[in-house]
């Protein structure tokens, strides 16, 4: 089954078809177009990954402020909250505003929110973005966070 991009409407590529592991092991659908992803975590292969998303998942169902952004996995209306990673050394990293699926445990995020805690990309190649945004988030998965 394929699905859209909440946000171009393009098709996603599945986490089977991508050519980076990190997104076949976390179970990511991404837009070549827009850079976005897409993670569930009925989807995720990892345990790690599963834990985080079904966590923060608790946090959508009922809280957050409905978007006008639909599932792409489910069509329910997203909701948005505020993300906050903590680094190694204890600080706080800036909020990032995650969009999740109250009903599926689905959550968006745009190119644009890991853009500014990801390092530098020489060129405006989304293949490149997406590549060096696969390596933040597997970063990510592994550090403790709010959801505010």
């Amino acid at each position: 089954m394929s699905y859209r991009c909440p946000r171009d409407g393009s098709t996603l590529v599945s986490p089977e078809n991508s050519d980076r592991s990190t997104f076949s092991r976390h179970g990511i659908h991404h837009c070549d177009k827009c850079s976005g992803m897409l993670l569930n975590a009925d989807a995720a292969m990892s345990i790690i990954s599963q834990d985080k998303l079904n966590h923060m998942h608790i946090s959508f169902e009922q809280e957050g402020a409905e978007v006008d952004l639909d599932c792409p996995l489910c069509d329910s209306h997203m909701r948005v909250r505020e993300i906050v990673f903590t680094r190694l050394d204890g600080t706080e990293m800036d909020p990032i505003e995650l969009d999740g699926c109250p009903t599926c445990a689905s959550f968006w995020f745009d190119a644009g929110e890991l853009q500014r805690i990801s390092p530098p990309e020489n060129g405006d190649d989304a293949h490149r973005e997406a590549n060096t945004l696969s390596i933040v988030l597997e970063m990510l998965f592994h550090l403790p966070f709010v959801i505010r």
